[in-house]
């Protein structure tokens, strides 16, 4: 079994094939501009390089949010489009839920701006907080009230240090976990624009 894995909500781009249970190959950097152009041509290549046909996959994982409008838009389009195409399930899963730690406690954060941040918290894998937005006032008082949860994310906007994650390792780690989705009308992008909490 075969899937595509895509992810370009944030600042990177994410390209990843999955084989059986691993994951065999993986494209992913910073990408803040032109993501449109770039991802299918990333996605040409991956196959290219593993001699594979993206015509015999058997899905498409695609991060559906929250994070940055247009880059949520690329990655959830393209996987519309070969699932019409190509007749195969849709497996959407939240960008929040895609870098957090696996079996550990974490808080993640996108900056969602206006002082505000996109948050999600999980201790170990069960979700604590549900994807939203928080004003920055509260978001650094649930760190605050959390102290021994990882912080995930460039957090830098607000002076704090995060850890990075492989999401498209977490992608492949989180497969099982996803029901699949045959028909692409009904993959809705996760948007968030009121403040929570």
């Amino acid at each position: 079994m075969i899937y595509l894995l895509l992810d370009s909500s944030n600042t990177l781009l994410s390209v990843g094939i999955k084989k059986d249970k691993k994951l065999l190959d993986k494209i992913s950097y910073p990408c803040f501009q032109r993501q449109s152009e770039y991802m299918i041509v990333e996605i040409d290549k991956i196959f290219k390089k593993n001699k594979l046909d993206i015509k015999k996959i058997n899905g498409v994982m695609v991060s559906i949010g929250p994070g940055s409008y247009t880059g949520i838009r690329i990655a959830l389009t393209i996987a519309k489009v070969i699932s019409y195409a190509l007749n195969v399930p849709i497996y959407p899963i939240s960008t929040l839920e895609i870098n957090k730690l696996i079996n550990k406690d974490s808080i993640v954060l996108f900056n969602a701006r206006s002082n505000r941040s996109y948050i999600a918290s999980f201790s170990k894998n069960k979700r604590l907080l549900k994807d939203q937005v928080m004003s920055n006032d509260k978001v650094m008082k649930y760190i605050n009230s959390h102290k021994k949860f990882h912080l995930i994310g460039d957090l830098s906007y607000l002076s704090l240090k995060g850890e990075t994650i492989d999401v498209l390792n977490n992608m492949n780690a989180l497969f099982d976990s996803i029901k699949p989705i045959k028909d692409p009308n009904k993959v809705k992008p996760i948007y968030l624009k009121e403040t929570y909490l």
